[in-house]
């Protein structure tokens, strides 16, 4: 019979913000005397990033294979050294510190970033049993930190669906959402104003998308880049905007359980943004709009219904030098915390093949924090709102990703 592992931790869901320690024990049952080399507790924290493309050269064709790795922690602990492990019941206790620095865990199509605590038992002259519990870990994005989030975002549109010197007048469309930044399980409330100055063409409807953009970043055998976009979220409107007329369309988006916005370049970064397309004819391309947005892992205060109930959902930050608040672990003792939900997935998942197949964990889905009792309230109206005209999201790393 073989050996049975099991993985016990000090919360029902091992889900774990960066700068928290997890504790733990790993409990392994034999039923005979295993002869072994060393016994030991390893944690992993790394990025793969692995894409294919198909080449010719002459007659010849071959497959050429993109990749790059990040370690972001690495420790091994050993229990039990040279000698013979004797059957029964082997309990051993871990307690792993995860360094402040530790990037969200992910996965999609083309790479992914993952945790894993893993018991080894090395047997001489016989494959290793490997044992693997995957865990998420989430770095904190505390948006309360950038006050440029809490201006409202605007984007504008003019159309001309004939080309000078047609007299059609031109199409105007208007976006404002009321924050740049928001946390999954808030819905984004939008304001859309269509002026639609065209003489001879009738609008046939809008649709509004949240986009989120996978950029994976290969180093080897030279650096090169590939993009990935989901749909996460659709809310199409078939309203008709007549010629000669005006429209106000306000709705929302809800945002699924994903991952937050990167804020440091790595070689797996994530974007998001509010995607308007309006339908102008089968002759015509759409007339879109699209405003950058942050997600982050704890949402603003002034996106609450009732801001001055929001202290029940918001986590007190920590006093601490400048720079450093955002990214230390949330204390929910004095609040109620978020509720985590299985990633919303779109697509393929990654599949590590320089991974033995016996001790792949390819199965495994983040979870994320989720504020779905957290509304915002509605996007300003364009005409009155001084937004700037496309205010952009806190995003440090948006200009330094090709460098």
């Amino acid at each position: 019979m073989p050996s049975e592992c099991v993985f016990e931790f000090d919360r029902p869901v091992p889900i774990y913000y960066s700068g928290e320690t997890i504790n733990g024990r790993i409990s392994l049952t034999t039923t005979s005397a295993k002869s072994v080399n060393v016994v030991y507790i390893l944690f992993e924290g790394q990025g793969k990033v692995h894409w294919e493309k198909r080449r010719s050269s002459g007659k010849n064709s071959y497959t050429e294979h993109f990749r790059s790795f990040e370690s972001y922690f690495n420790s091994r602990t050993n229990v039990f050294g040279e000698g013979e492990l004797p059957p029964g019941t082997h309990t051993y206790t871990f307690c792993i510190p995860l360094p402040l620095e530790c990037p969200t865990s992910c996965v999609e199509r083309y790479g992914k970033i993952s945790y894993e605590v893993s018991l080894v038992v090395d047997r001489p002259w016989r494959f290793d049993n490997v044992f693997k519990r995957p865990i998420t870990v989430l770095q904190t994005y505390n948006l309360n930190m950038y006050a440029d989030l809490l201006l409202p975002l605007k984007n504008e549109d003019v159309k001309y669906l004939c080309c000078w010197p047609c007299s059609a007048g031109p199409i105007i469309s208007t976006l404002t959402i009321p924050f740049g930044g928001y946390a999954p399980g808030q819905k984004i409330n939008y304001t859309l104003c269509i002026d639609n100055q065209s003489n001879g063409n009738d609008l046939e409807g809008i649709k509004i998308t949240l986009l989120q953009k996978y950029i994976f970043r290969a180093t080897s055998p030279r650096q090169k880049f590939k993009e990935h976009i989901n749909a996460l979220a659709t809310e199409s409107q078939d309203q008709r905007v007549l010629r000669l007329s005006k429209r106000e369309i306000n709705a929302s988006l809800l945002i699924p359980p994903v991952p937050p916005s990167t804020r440091s370049n790595r070689i797996i970064n994530i974007y998001y943004s509010i995607l308007m397309s309006i339908r102008t004819g089968a002759c015509h391309k759409a007339s879109e709009i699209e405003i950058p947005i942050t997600i982050g892992t704890i949402p603003l205060a002034q996106s609450a219904v009732n801001p001055a109930t929001a202290a029940q959902w918001i986590p007190q930050t920590p006093d601490t030098p400048a720079g450093a608040a955002a990214d230390l672990p949330p204390s929910y003792d004095n609040c109620r915390p978020p509720s985590f939900e299985t990633s919303t997935h779109i697509g393929e998942k990654f599949i590590d093949t320089e991974v033995n197949e016996h001790h792949r964990t390819d199965d495994f889905i983040p979870h994320y924090p989720m504020y779905t009792n957290f509304s915002a309230p509605s996007a300003p109206p364009p005409e009155t709102s001084d937004a700037p005209l496309l205010q952009q999201p806190h995003n440090p790393s948006a200009n330094s990703q090709f460098n």
